[in-house]
């Protein structure tokens, strides 16, 4: 790797950072501010149970579809490959706006969630790729970054869906918020990455996987710390003597106008082709044989011998050639005179065997006619045995067009297989998977289950929240979100270890605000619930994938991220199913947060018995050990 080109792709590249920081804000809002079409639709009539599918559908088409979306992007990029894929989910994304404002009431969860989740998984994965490659050395930043997008427009978001709503009404404010969804396509028009740096094979989006390899490169500047292992150029090398050799030739110092400078040659050692060592391990340089007299002589006559045997071969290959000829002409006569045995006498048991000789010419052949043809195609036995073959070849032996979907389904049965069983079977094989399992439901079910139902339950507060109020509530939690991004900084800095840390610290706070808001029973409580889990959102979702990073393994991480997000948005589906067939949404709606806070605390349980393995193992063994050794 260059290293010119690695200062060079550390730079901030604006357009590319507004455009990302664009996309943040609009698109991940479609489910973190749906609570305010939650709430507008319920009172419409539609169940909530109903109204709530639509976030969790989202969850699910993009936890699916997000491994084939990533593998996508890593062939299908390019200046043009990433614009066009993440426009087309774009187009996604607003044609299921546009069709929610048209469709009954209780067909538009299944389009907003379907196809909105399907193009808004196409338009994160453009967006990963494209921050993975340009912005390897400042990642952590990065994603800070886009988080305090997702965070101001879930403080913007509530307001301009709830004037939308008042103004034209909850179908048509579908079809209003399709046309702000398709400003943010100058946004993608700008995501492209920089041709002129090429970084190597081993520079993917998994950075830390590369600093264990080293890099080879035949430039390094020694001002920078690198690992790459320096290779000399060939063209230097002197090849008769080591002492003319420019390639092991290093200048100590240069100082020019008035100031001295000197080099100093390195000559390598003989390879063991050179040198030879005697009994006593003394290298013996090999024998230079001298030149003589007698060494001329044996050169001339070497000489003379070459030329007479050249002399003789060129001899022996013309006579060659003329016999060739001569086999040529007898082989063209016996052509021309075509005969064959007749063995029919001995067939018939006659006593003589001998053979008798016909001449076969074109005149004792009789040529199938073209009349002859069409009546051996047009008779009844040939039709008969023709539609036979027809129809066995359209049972037994299948068209192309049959091979060509035989083909297809084979291609997509092994493509199933290594995307999702493969995968499967070796994440369920490892226990460490299980509890990074546990960590990305609770971020998911935080964002599809508990912010989704903060208008709701404000509704059921007596004394009643209007709506104003609990957009400013719902404006408060992406507020303390953002208050905790402030610390993106300093979690840059970290070290990946020290993540799970305050991972678990955001699911202690999250727990106790599923707790508080399923208690609040006034605006006050309600208000600091909202608060709470505020914070503990903004800790989880900035720590939880640097953190299961960690804890399973980088080498093991792109094999185990598919089955995650795909598993861990089948459990959404799962505890969404279980909550609307065993509670009443319409008026038990903090029962859901009572049971969202008792799985969360079997959760935080489960990563606090993990920090404190850890930090048993890191820390307080070391010191035993070593006050041991002393």
């Amino acid at each position: 790797m260059d290293i010119e080109a690695t200062t060079r792709g550390a730079a901030w590249r604006w357009s590319l950072l507004f455009s990302v920081v664009v996309l943040n804000i609009f698109l991940p809002n479609l489910v973190l501010s749906y609570g305010v079409l939650l709430l507008h639709s319920f009172q419409l009539g539609v169940p909530t149970w109903l109204g709530l599918s639509a976030p969790v559908l989202c969850i699910l088409t993009f936890g699916i579809t997000q491994c084939w979306c990533r593998e996508a992007a890593d062939s299908w990029g390019g200046p043009v490959g990433y614009r066009l894929m993440a426009a087309f989910g774009l187009l996604l994304q607003v044609s299921s706006l546009l069709i929610c404002g048209f469709v009954p009431l209780k067909v538009q969860p299944f389009v907003y969630g379907i196809i909105g989740g399907l193009g808004s998984s196409l338009i994160s994965a453009q967006v990963e790729a494209i921050i993975f490659d340009t912005y390897d050395s400042r990642l952590g930043i990065i994603r800070g970054v886009c988080l305090t997008g997702q965070a101001v427009g879930q403080s913007l978001f509530p307001h301009i869906i709830a004037a939308l709503i008042d103004q034209y009404g909850y179908s048509y404010a579908h079809i209003v918020l399709s046309g702000i969804m398709l400003q943010t396509l100058p946004a993608i028009m700008l995501l492209k990455i920089d041709d002129n740096i090429k970084r190597p094979v081993s520079y993917s989006r998994y950075s830390d996987l590369s600093k264990t390899y080293a890099v080879y490169s035949n430039a390094a500047d020694s001002d920078y710390y690198t690992n790459e292992l320096p290779l000399h150029d060939m063209s230097k090398k002197c090849w008769k003597s080591p002492s003319d050799d420019n390639l092991h030739r290093e200048e100590v110092m240069r100082i020019d106008s008035g100031e001295e400078y000197f080099t100093t040659t390195i000559t390598p050692p003989p390879s063991p082709e050179e040198k030879r060592r005697n009994l006593f391990g003394i290298d013996i340089l090999p024998d230079i044989p001298e030149e003589t007299e007698e060494s001329d002589e044996e050169d001339e006559d070497s000489y003379n011998v070459n030329q007479t045997n050249t002399s003789t071969n060129k001899k022996r290959f013309s006579a060659a050639i003329k016999r060739l000829s001569t086999l040529g002409d007898n082989f063209d006569e016996y052509i021309a005179k075509q005969v064959r045995r007749d063995s029919e006498s001995e067939r018939e048991g006659s006593e003589n065997r001998e053979f008798s000789e016909i001449e076969v010419t074109y005149d004792n052949i009789s040529p199938i006619t073209d009349i002859q043809r069409e009546k051996i195609m047009k008779s009844f036995s040939f039709r008969c045995q023709s539609a036979y073959a027809s129809m066995r070849r359209r049972f037994w032996m299948p068209s192309y067009r049959v091979y060509r979907l035989r083909r297809r389904l084979v291609f997509a049965m092994y493509t199933i297989n290594d995307t999702f069983i493969k995968p499967l079977t070796r994440s369920l094989s490892s226990w460490r998977f299980y509890p990074a399992l546990l960590l990305s439901f609770s971020k998911l079910s935080l964002t599809s289950i508990s912010l989704v139902l903060l208008p709701m339950i404000a509704s059921h507060v007596r004394p009643k929240i209007s709506m104003t109020e609990s957009n400013f509530l719902m404006s408060l939690h992406g507020f303390t979100w953002l208050c905790f991004l402030l610390s993106t900084p300093w979690l840059a800095q970290t070290p990946k270890r020290n993540f799970k840390y305050v991972a678990v610290l955001g699911l202690m706070i999250s727990t106790v605000a599923c707790f508080v808001l399923a208690a609040s029973d006034n605006q006050d409580l309600f208000s600091i619930g909202c608060v709470v889990a505020g914070l503990g959102f903004g800790a989880i979702s900035s720590c939880w994938e640097c953190t299961v990073q960690d804890f399973i393994g980088v080498r093991k991480w792109p094999k185990l991220q598919s089955t995650l997000e795909s598993l861990s948005a089948v459990l959404i589906v799962t505890f969404y199913t279980c909550i609307s067939l065993f509670t009443n949404l319409e008026s038990d709606l903090q029962m859901c947060m009572f049971i969202l806070g008792v799985i969360l605390s079997v959760v935080t349980m489960t990563w606090t018995i993990i920090v404190a393995v850890s930090i048993y193992n890191t820390k307080i063994r070391s010191l035993m050990l070593s006050r041991r050794i002393i």
